[in-house]
């Protein structure tokens, strides 16, 4: 088996019982795919037929902005579900609420609606595999609302540094600011104080 639906699968596991048939049958309605630094994996305002998961790279979810800028609402790396909380539109048809863009090389793992729906049916307590996916995004972002309206932008530094230990290698520091709501300038000066405050 591809070393990248071996980490899948142990991802599965974590939340359903499989067995190693009903697995096997659940990859093969799924593909690993492959997608460039920069590459859009879905647009917000579009119906989204796809959920996805990180074996390799990280992606950034973002809405843009009526000036053009882009404000980034999350950042999900390796073993990391992704999506664009289409599953919580009801009203607009299921059309994802961000969009999902490539930080670096990456392969994801695609998994059809119609696959996800499948272990639902077919497999014992299958439904807590949909429940997973569609309830930790709504969950997160419910959290970064809170945390970002709540919380010094310090310990939201901190956390996203615990949740992304090497975030600051891959991702540009930008990025990192656009997503705490800061300013670059700012960022650098929150790292150089705390530095100063670790010596």
């Amino acid at each position: 088996m591809p070393l990248h639906f071996e980490i899948f699968n142990q991802f599965l596991r974590k939340y359903v019982e499989f067995t190693d048939a009903e697995l096997l049958d659940f990859n093969n309605k799924c593909s690993s795919v492959v997608f460039s630094k920069g590459a859009l994996v879905m647009k917000a305002g579009q119906v989204q037929k796809n959920l996805y998961f990180i074996t390799e790279g990280i992606i950034r979810n973002f809405i843009e902005l009526d000036n053009g800028d882009l404000k980034i609402h999350n950042f999900r790396s390796e073993n990391m579900t992704v999506t664009g909380y289409a599953y919580i539109n009801y009203e607009d048809k299921f059309k994802a609420l961000v969009s999902v863009d490539c930080l670096e090389d990456c392969v994801l793992i695609q998994v059809p609606i119609e696959a996800i729906t499948y272990v639902i049916n077919n497999v014992k307590l299958g439904d807590r595999l949909g429940r997973y996916l569609a309830e930790a995004h709504i969950i997160q972002m419910l959290e970064y609302v809170l945390e970002r309206d709540t919380k010094p932008v310090i310990e939201r530094l901190d956390k996203l540094d615990q949740n992304f230990p090497n975030i600051h290698q891959r991702v540009p520091q930008y990025m990192i600011a656009s997503y705490l709501g800061i300013t670059p300038v700012h960022l650098s000066n929150l790292k150089k104080k705390r530095k100063l405050t670790k010596k």
